[in-house]
């Protein structure tokens, strides 16, 4: 279609569209209804039915100025100013004087004369009288609406419709209206015609109007939804949210105006907000209505519109409209209104017109569509204001949502066809991309790997590098093992085209590899707050893969969603379907669309190409997990939605073999008896070191107990990570050895867990992993692994790091007891020096008290050198000796300002670690109470609980400040600090796994606690 004829369509379609219009206008105006003249309407002939109603139109009386009192006689009317005034109409050129200015209240007064015989029920219903009115018949108030005044503090707007029902078998009704309108705008009196009629009748007129607004405001609400669903989660373009909002504001503007039909859907709305709603949503349906086809523009014209820079302005304008009607600046809102309202309309279609006359014939449907929307807000605007009175007028927005659709799907047609020639072309340069990254990677992983092998040695053999370099070197290896991650997947991917990968199926326990995965991903969240949860039961049968590959599928589906996961959980669980074994991995992260879904399992596709660099990758391990759930007889799916996450969903066949029932089911305190007896063999290897050795297969479990058996071990075995801990609290251990791959709870997790109560030295810990992959070896040494074996397992390597480790234990405990050992060998000078100053003043002065505390520091002396001492515990009466020697020495000593009491339970025998009571009560005398000039009490307490005994050492001495008390049990180098305390504590944990328990507060005094297990 050439230009000629593209100007004479849209000229024909605006000729046509003002003259139906005109002609709407024109055929609604023609009616036979009686019209008032002079102030008096005369109904008496009229024949009233319930079907018809009409308007009480024609010449009332109005007096300007004044509010008459309605039950002023006729002589008194006659007697004041009076003018007739055509209603309906805008009352300012009758209230203007002499002088140009005008009033802003007045009443209108109107006769109906009605035949007597006419008994029906007659409703009067107004529309609309701005911007306040009081309605009385026949001297009576009936009605009203906001508040009637003489001036602007008296007045109270609000123009919303009403009813009046009249009385029945009046000859006569006087209807007098008392009007006010103080508005910046001062349109004002009636503006909209009063329909009067049986209540029936009025009641129809007004549902038909409700109806045909209400059908208009509905079809344009519901496009205005669909289009923000469009834009939510399908196509997240600007042009749709513009458009949602110009057909959303366009639909409040028709439920608002003139019929007010939201303010008989929601009576409770208040004038002032019905009034910022109004012209909010006319000018906003408008200012979308610009924004939308700006960018429709923008992006079909190739030339810049120079129109363009106005848009600019007219944004600016809308923004102070908005302020401007929500700070109620009416006048300036009023300006900002006009000038909107104008504007639009008159750039939008003439810079469509240039673009339409440059692109053809596609863009006319848009033309037309945008011309009829944008002219029914025009005459909208002109019939809100009074200008002209006509009914509502359905038919452009009609023509505007087809001409919508139409340009539409000529559109998306368009875009198809061009998208299939699109990708074709794209195969063809896919198809030379893998060549060349497949020939890439060959190339690039030996200097790869040869540059982070470099890097590592420099990092550990160089000791004169600063922090800075180190730091560099860390950030170097670190991008050098990712570097590796993505050549791997390449290799992969070349393998799979070339099917050169060879699996090794067999019956894999599921749920101990996906708790491998998680402990193994553990570190690799990137700082995210998000939380692994396995739901696959203990119960559920083994799948019959290859466990290298289905490790290999969930950690890509498990590290995909922690890059893309914007919530706080990723889930793995898992059904059975007929045989096969539903997984699925679910995040509520990013999700995708249906576009990314049908390609993100093709190679280098990605969920957000952007973010490449932040994420990392080259898109490849969706496809790989994708094939190689091909390779063993599964599928790989997802479903997902933008913004809610995704749900990758493998499938692989149900093995034969059903899950081990374990104790993991049971609640934790169980006993630990039982589960020697269910767990282990008899081992008549006692005194040798103690291993604990955890595995969920009980094949694995009986090879390595023979093997350890044979090495002189006293071997426990159990079969998952919560056993172990029930075990771990029930004696000592020299060496704790795990597998990783176990169901809830995995090696990883378990040795973080050892790790939180006991060091790496205190007690080692010997990994079993089937995986050698580097990442595997690492994740291990992370979370606190001492060593690790490769499964499966040599004896001969087995047997060496298991000695090498148990050797290390018992060098660490030795060294702690002759610490203790040593730490009591101390005996200050100074507290020698005093006891023989005190003994020989005795002598002199109480021969008989001298003999006693001779006798006490011989005690004393006795205990602190026992042979005893050495080892890990001994009785509790000997060390209650100890100390109550102790006690007695420095209370001969101190006199008054020591006072000591005692509170010992009859508590069965029990051994305790030597010098552990008498470490803390030396520091509560020397460091608490003696501290004070006057001294204080030193409290000892040794009571019998339920299942331990429990020793308290408290004092009211100077107390600890809380900056110390924090470190006080945390090993440092400072040369300053005893390390009584810090000895005790490790003793205690290394034997019962829980140490002491001090709190102090300062100048209040201290308590030191610690619990002995009962023995059993």
């Amino acid at each position: 279609m050439n230009n000629k004829k593209i100007i004479m369509v849209v000229g024909i379609y605006l000729i046509l569209l003002v003259g139906l219009r005109f002609a709407w206008i024109g055929y609604h105006s023609s009616s036979d209804s009686p019209k008032a003249s002079d102030g008096v309407l005369d109904l008496r002939d009229m024949e009233f039915t319930d079907d018809v109603a009409f308007p009480i139109d024609g010449e009332w009386v109005f007096f300007k100025g004044q509010l008459v009192d309605p039950k002023s006689t006729e002589e008194q009317l006659n007697g004041m100013d009076r003018t007739g005034i055509t209603v309906p109409g805008d009352w300012r050129k009758t209230q203007a004087d002499k002088n140009g200015s005008t009033t802003r209240h007045g009443t209108y007064q109107l006769r109906i004369l009605l035949n007597e015989h006419q008994k029906q029920l007659f409703t009067l219903q107004i529309q609309e009288i701005k911007s306040s009115s009081t309605v009385f018949i026949n001297g009576e108030k009936v009605a009203g609406m906001g508040h009637v005044g003489g001036n602007s503090s008296t007045s109270a707007h609000d123009y919303r419709p009403y009813e009046v029902i009249v009385e029945v078998g009046l000859e006569e009704i006087n209807l007098m209206i008392h009007v006010s309108n103080y508005e910046a705008n001062n349109i004002g009196g009636i503006t909209k015609s009063l329909q009067f009629g049986t209540s029936q009748a009025v009641k129809q007129v007004q549902m038909l109007s409700l109806f045909k607004r209400s059908i208009v405001a509905g079809m344009l609400l519901i496009h205005g939804v669909y289009m923000l669903i469009i834009f939510c989660f399908f196509a997240r373009k600007k042009v749709m949210i513009y458009l949602a909002f110009t057909f959303l504001f366009g639909g409040l503007a028709t439920l608002l105006s003139v019929d007010k039909v939201l303010l008989y859907l929601f009576p409770a709305i208040s004038w002032e907000w019905w009034y910022k709603f109004t012209y909010l949503s006319y000018a906003s349906s408008a200012f979308f209505m610009l924004q939308y086809c700006k960018t429709i523009i923008a992006e079909l014209s190739t030339k810049k519109i120079i129109l363009f820079r106005y848009f600019a302005a007219l944004n600016i304008i809308y923004c102070v409209y908005i302020i401007c009607v929500l700070m109620e600046y009416r006048v300036m809102a009023g300006y900002l209104f006009t000038i909107i309202m104008i504007f639009i309309p008159l750039i939008v279609p003439f810079v469509l017109l240039k673009v339409v006359l440059r692109r053809g014939s596609d863009v006319i449907y848009l033309l037309i569509a945008i011309t009829s929307v944008l002219s029914s807000l025009i005459w909208g605007w002109i019939k809100s204001n009074g200008l002209l009175t006509f009914p509502y007028y359905p038919f452009e927005f009609m023509i505007g949502v087809i001409c919508f659709a139409i340009f539409w799907f000529k559109n998306h047609f368009q875009s198809a066809e061009e998208s299939k020639k699109l990708a074709v072309k794209l195969q063809k340069i896919n198809k030379r991309k893998d060549e060349f990254l497949a020939n890439t990677s060959h190339e690039l992983r030996n200097p790869l790997h040869g540059i982070i092998n470099i890097s590592r040695t420099i990092y550990e053999s160089e000791k004169n590098l600063s922090d800075d370099n180190k730091e560099n070197l860390q950030i170097l290896m670190t991008v050098g093992r990712r570097m590796s991650m993505i050549l791997n997947d390449l290799l992969d991917i070349e393998k799979l085209k070339e099917d050169g990968i060879n699996l090794k199926t067999e019956e894999v326990n599921l749920s101990a590899v996906v708790s491998g995965v998680f402990d193994m991903l553990y570190f690799m969240k990137e700082g995210k707050n998000i939380t692994f949860v396995n739901t696959i039961p203990d119960t559920f049968p083994s799948v019959v893969a290859d466990e290298n590959r289905l490790f290999q599928i969930l950690f890509n589906l498990v590290h995909n969603a922690i890059k893309y996961s914007g919530g706080e959980n990723i889930i793995v669980s898992v059904e059975r379907v007929k045989g096969w074994a539903m997984i699925h991995v679910e995040d509520n992260g990013i999700g995708m669309d249906e576009e990314t879904m049908k390609s993100i399992f093709e190679p280098y596709e990605r969920v957000d190409s952007s973010m490449t660099a932040i994420a990392g990758g080259l898109g490849l391990g969706l496809s790989i997990c994708k094939q190689l759930t091909k390779l063993q007889g599964g599928t790989l799916s997802v479903k997902s939605s933008v913004g809610k996450g995704s749900k990758f969903t493998f499938t692989l066949p149900v093995g034969s073999l059903q899950a081990p029932v374990t104790l993991i089911d049971q609640p934790i305190s169980l006993n630990v008896a039982e589960i020697s007896s269910k767990k282990t063999k008899p081992s008549s290897n006692k005194g040798f070191p103690r291993l604990l050795v955890v595995d969920d297969d009980p094949l694995n479990l009986a090879i390595m107990e023979q093997i350890l058996l044979a090495e002189q071990y006293e071997v426990f075995t159990c079969t998952s990570g919560k056993e172990a801990l029930v075990l771990l609290d029930k004696g000592t251990w020299d060496l704790i050895i795990s597998d990783v791959m176990m169901p809830n709870m995995s090696g990883y997790e378990l040795t973080r867990k050892i790790r939180e109560r006991y060091t790496i030295s205190e007690l080692p810990i010997l990994l079993l992993t089937a995986r050698t992959q580097p990442e595997d070896i690492q994740t291990g040494f992370h979370c606190g692994a001492n060593d690790y074996v490769t499964k499966p397992v040599e004896k001969l390597e087995l047997t060496t790091r298991v000695r090498s480790l148990t050797n290390l234990r018992n060098s660490i405990n030795k060294r702690v007891r002759m610490e203790a050992a040593w730490l009591q060998a101390q005996i200050q000078p100074h507290f020698l020096f005093n006891t023989l100053n005190t003994i020989a003043a005795l002598s002199e002065i109480d021969p008989p008290k001298m003999m006693q505390l001779l006798d006490r520091f011989g005690k004393y002396l006795h205990a602190s050198f026992a042979i005893q001492n050495l080892n890990q515990v001994v009785p509790l009466e000997n060390e209650i000796d100890l100390v109550r020697s102790y006690v007695y020495i420095e209370q001969e000593r101190f006199g008054d300002r020591l006072n000591v009491v005692w509170e010992i339970d009859n508590v069965k025998v029990i051994q305790i670690p030597p010098l552990s009571i008498q470490t803390i009560v030396e520091n509560a005398i020397n460091h608490g109470v003696l501290k004070r000039p006057e001294g204080g009490t030193v409290r000892i307490q040794i009571k019998g609980q339920r299942e331990y005994i429990e020793i308290t050492v408290a004092d009211d001495g100077v107390g600890i400040a809380e900056g110390e008390l924090e470190n006080l049990l945390i090993n440092n180098s400072d040369g300053n600090r005893g390390i009584g305390l810090l000895n005790t504590d490790k003793r205690l944990k290394q034997l019962y796994g829980a140490g002491l328990d001090i709190t102090s507060s300062s100048n209040l005094g201290t308590a030191v606690r610690f619990n002995i297990p009962k023995e059993e």
